[in-house]
């Protein structure tokens, strides 16, 4: 085994670094030499021609030497130079570190005119012909001709890197260099979420970029989220609805910018509206303001932790569209000149734009509540999964009435009096009813009332945005409660929710899918929206009681299309019925 500190036998024999010693001849040179015992006297001129030798050679290779341990790196470590019997201590590297790169960087060096000196015409060494004098160095045969080029001209390198780059892009998108619109992150909740993915669909269509299907999570859709776009949506009807729109999956993507071989280069633009006081100078004919700053907090760390490769720069383009402004067509064709890269001039051009548009991926942060481009006629569909777990459920539950009941943004003190509201109109609809209905399933963004294996509920939060719970709020819950009780109002009923029941389900049936995410808003929303459109009986809040939601609106349409819809075997007993009316 190599150990640092351990040399060879040989070289132990020397005892003191900084001088040299004879030794005497082994027996078997002594066997060799079977001259005279006692040899003639040297000539003075032969000395000396020997020792001038001695010392040009020594000297040579030391300057050799670390000429050559400057350019490797490596450190001189002690060797012998033998010449007869008379051994020379050296601190010149070992010839066996000393590879061909570094003969070839010696050879740029010195040029062919630096080496008059080593000519045998020039050095004086009377009567000696050992050791030859080295004017050439022959080239060695296993050294091929790509390694010293690589030398030379590092170029190579790049041209091989960007061949590998093209190819691999070709895979990924038919095309090099590959040019991609990211969504980054979408303001709006499920299921406004979903059309304004269809708005950055038509953008990248327009601005012939492969529109990557970003993921989802807790209401969110986004590149940053946890799961993939099929855990809340049908993504092959997606994808045959646009079938002019080239998308790329999260997971491909995610791949190529990590092992690509090039590094990708990349933007940030954010689409948001804005005040028309609170916005500087507009850039164009009044429909949006350019402007460039740092990159906010969120998108960064988003970068960072998710593309590190992506994230080169930390500024960020900012399109602010005015809030009381109608988008018109000629808005949004405005938009796709600045940011095409097929556009050879465009008005307001700048360097940052520029960069932007030869950036080969756009990542956005997308802010609008307003299309600005023409909504495409594409009805919503949830995953397969999903739409098979709510009949399952809406078949194991039996006949209920379903109640959506959305608290955020409703006033505060209103909430007892719609608390009251809902409980008086369950009662006169479950009265009303002679089919036998019993429970009551509870669709609400405020929290889960799941009773654990010691009896104590746990709240789970069914909302991203409703955070902020207040004593009214507490109090108007209470009160719906309270009503189910012994002694309350709604007496030989029963409340339930979505959490307590796939419990039962996964007791009676097992195999219930999305066991991981089902904690997820997201996914915990799309169910007790499904649910809720498969119920007998339909109950939502009027305006004062409830906020006004799409899910809500979702249920009532669905609902209508069954009603004239024949053909449509569910038991639908109405379309819906409002609480908190004034």
């Amino acid at each position: 085994m190599y150990h640092p500190f351990k040399r060879p036998k040989r070289l132990r024999e020397t005892t003191n670094p900084s001088s040299y010693r004879a030794r005497s001849p082994s027996p078997r040179l002594k066997q060799r030499h079977r001259g005279p015992t006692h040899p003639p006297s040297p000539n003075f001129l032969q000395f000396a021609g020997f020792v001038v030798a001695i010392i040009i050679t020594g000297t040579l290779y030391i300057s050799l030497s670390k000429l050559a341990s400057r350019r490797t790196g490596t450190s001189p470590t002690p060797s012998y130079i033998e010449i007869g019997s008379t051994r020379i201590r050296s601190l010149a590297p070992s010839p066996k570190v000393i590879d061909r790169t570094v003969l070839h960087v010696l050879h740029d060096i010195h040029g062919p005119d630096d080496h008059h000196d080593l000519s045998p015409l020039t050095v004086s060494r009377p009567h000696l012909k050992w050791p030859p004098i080295v004017t050439r160095i022959p080239e060695s045969k296993d050294v091929s001709e790509l390694e010293r080029a690589a030398v030379h001209a590092p170029s190579i390198l790049t041209a091989l890197a960007g061949a590998d780059a093209a190819r691999f892009d070709e895979s990924v998108c038919g095309s090099f260099p590959c040019r991609f619109l990211l969504p980054l992150h979408i303001a709006e909740q499920e299921p406004k979420a979903y059309f304004h993915l269809h708005q950055l669909a038509i953008l990248a269509s327009s601005l012939n970029r492969t529109l990557v299907l970003p993921n989802v999570g807790n209401n969110r859709i986004g590149a940053c989220s946890k799961w993939p776009l099929d855990s809340y949506y049908d993504v092959d009807l997606l994808r045959s609805a646009l079938p002019a729109i080239n998308t790329l999956p999260f997971t491909v993507f995610d791949n190529w910018s990590e092992t690509r071989s090039i590094l990708p280069t990349s933007r940030t633009i954010s689409f948001s509206v804005g005040e028309r006081d609170s916005l500087p100078d507009p850039l164009t004919d009044d429909d949006f303001t350019i402007d460039y700053g740092l990159a906010d907090h969120k998108v960064a760390s988003c970068l960072d932790s998710k593309f590190p490769r992506l994230h080169q720069s930390s500024s960020m383009t900012s399109f602010t569209f005015y809030r009381n402004n109608p988008i018109k067509q000629s808005t949004s064709w405005h938009l796709i000149q600045i940011l095409s890269e097929a556009v050879d001039s465009v008005e307001h051009f700048s360097d940052e734009l520029a960069a932007l548009r030869l950036s080969d991926v756009l990542a956005i942060e997308w802010d609008l509540r307003r299309p600005i481009f023409p909504e495409p006629n594409i009805d919503l569909q949830y995953s397969h999964a999903l739409v098979e777990l709510a009949e399952r459920l809406a078949s194991f539950t039996g006949p209920y009435i379903a109640v959506h009941w959305q608290l955020e943004r409703v006033p505060v003190e209103n909430l007892a009096w719609c608390a009251a509201s809902l409980v008086s109109t369950l009662r006169s609809v479950l009265e009303d009813d002679d089919s036998g209905l019993q429970l009551v399933w509870l669709a609400t963004d405020y929290h889960t009332f799941s009773k654990q294996p010691s009896g104590v509920k746990t709240k789970s939060a069914r909302s991203g945005t409703f955070r902020a719970v207040t004593p009214e709020i507490e109090e108007a819950m209470n009160i719906l409660q309270d009503a189910f009780r012994t002694g309350g109002d709604l007496d030989g009923y029963a409340m339930t929710e979505l959490p307590s029941q796939i419990k039962r389900l996964r007791m009676f049936e097992g195999n219930v899918q999305f066991e991981e995410i089902q904690k997820d808003s997201g996914v915990s929303g799309i169910l007790d929206k499904l649910v809720s459109m498969q119920s007998q009986v339909f109950v939502s809040g009027s305006r004062a009681c409830s906020k006004t939601s799409s899910s809500s609106k979702q249920i009532v349409e669905f609902r209508e299309s069954v009603r004239r819809d024949k053909e449509i075997a569910l038991d639908i007993r109405n379309v819906v019925e409002l609480f908190g009316e004034w």
